[in-house]
């Protein structure tokens, strides 16, 4: 797609190349400046609070964070359920200043002081385009908002809930989503709010119904995209695989699923990512893989990926499975709903239908008996990294537009 002229866009995330927000951040990035635009992402920080070093060579990307103030915000948000500090507050005013459009993908986790980065997007005048990768705008608090309904009210009703992600010793989400709610409705002439799935926008129009609200699905990587051009279909697939940032998250990983699969006789099941808590049964553990090729590969030999996670609203790791050909066998959630139907999919209905399934050999069937090929190309038509990239490039242009028009008026 072709725009008036190359825009100079300024992302903002907590991460430059890690988690999945900063990897969505980091592609488009690479994706925007192949496009013959001007992108710079400024982040807060990498693991262990320091510089990411996939990112340490490139001039357009600068970590704004430091430790004192990301452990003054953390400690600050432990007592007050707020930051109170901005990392790199002229380094970022700079950039803002500079930038045609600010694109700001997750604001919390304990870089920037809400209020603050909201005054200087609302002084800048700046179209604003903020990717929902969660529930983090609608609620007091959390990110990830489980079976809690509380958001949908007022917030305030989080008991213990409160010692979770992101933990604070007293609950004041209740006025802290009234204080988000109130800055959001700010800007609302300059905001424009994307959520990475259907089902994730539906919620943010039911609470923020004033707002312009749409749809961009996440997408493929570059360098997942063009390993999978590159390979061939395996002419066979074996074993199952269970793919979590943290497979000690309960959360995340069903861990007597995970135990049912390796007692079983002739089922092989690999485990990728970090601190392992399943060293004790017969698994192989892969590790957390890095390499993109590596990840492609395990998915592309794989018959089935197991997805036990309920919390995640649009996971990379279900698009990159699918789009390799792994069947995905997903516990039922909003989000693994609306994946696995795009490409003509359904949900396990209980862990022992995964059990079954895996043991009989027949994990087709959730897919209409559709071949691992078949699925492949569905999912890499649906998730397209070039497709993101137009959808992105549009919604930058019309709120450019609005912009130039409210300056003109």
């Amino acid at each position: 797609m072709k725009t008036r002229s190359p825009l100079r866009i300024l992302a903002l995330n907590i991460r430059a190349s890690q988690g999945g927000a900063g990897r969505m951040a980091y592609d488009l990035h690479h994706r925007l400046r192949s496009a013959g635009h001007q992108p710079r992402l400024l982040y807060g920080y990498g693991s262990g609070i320091a510089p990411d070093p996939q990112v340490a060579e490139a001039p357009d990307i600068a970590m704004i964070g430091s430790r004192g103030v990301v452990l003054a915000n953390h400690a600050a948000h432990l007592l007050l359920g707020r930051e109170v500090l901005t990392a790199g507050r002229r380094t970022l005013e700079e950039a803002v200043e500079w930038a045609d459009v600010i694109h700001l993908h997750a604001a919390h986790h304990w870089y920037l002081r809400w209020a603050t980065i909201i005054r200087v997007l609302r002084d800048s005048g700046k179209p604003v385009v903020m990717t929902a990768h969660d529930w983090w705008l609608l609620t007091g608090r959390c990110g990830f908002v489980g079976d809690c309904s509380g958001w949908k009210r007022v917030c305030g009703e989080c008991g213990s809930r409160r010692f979770g992600d992101l933990p604070t010793l007293f609950d004041r989400s209740r006025t802290v989503r009234r204080d988000r709610q109130q800055a959001l409705g700010s800007l609302s002439e300059q905001l424009t709010i994307v959520c990475p799935s259907r089902h994730l926008a539906r919620d943010h129009a039911s609470v923020l119904p004033g707002l312009k609200i749409l749809c961009i699905p996440n997408a493929l990587d570059r360098e997942f995209e063009e390993v999978l051009n590159e390979a061939s279909e395996a002419s066979s697939r074996h074993g199952h695989l269970v793919c979590a940032s943290d497979l000690a998250s309960p959360g995340k990983v069903d861990p007597m699923l995970v135990r049912a699969l390796a007692a079983e006789p002739g089922v092989s099941l690999g485990l990728i990512g970090r601190s392992n808590p399943f060293r004790d049964i017969a698994a192989v553990d892969h590790g957390e893989v890095r390499s993109r090729a590596t990840l492609a590969a395990l998915y592309g030999q794989a018959r089935g990926l197991l997805f036990t996670s309920r919390m995640d609203n649009a996971p990379l790791t279900v698009i990159e499975a699918l789009s390799a050909g792994c069947y995905v066998l997903a516990y039922p959630s909003a989000a693994a709903h609306e994946m696995l139907a795009q490409v003509g999919g359904r949900c396990v209905q209980s862990p022992a239908e995964a059990l079954a399934l895996v043991r009989a050999g027949r994990e087709a069937t959730l897919y209409g008996g559709a071949t691992h090929a078949e699925v492949a190309r569905r999912a890499r038509r649906i998730w397209s990294g070039s497709a993101m990239l137009d959808a992105y490039l549009r919604v930058y242009d019309a709120a450019l537009g609005v912009a130039n028009a409210r300056a003109a008026a």
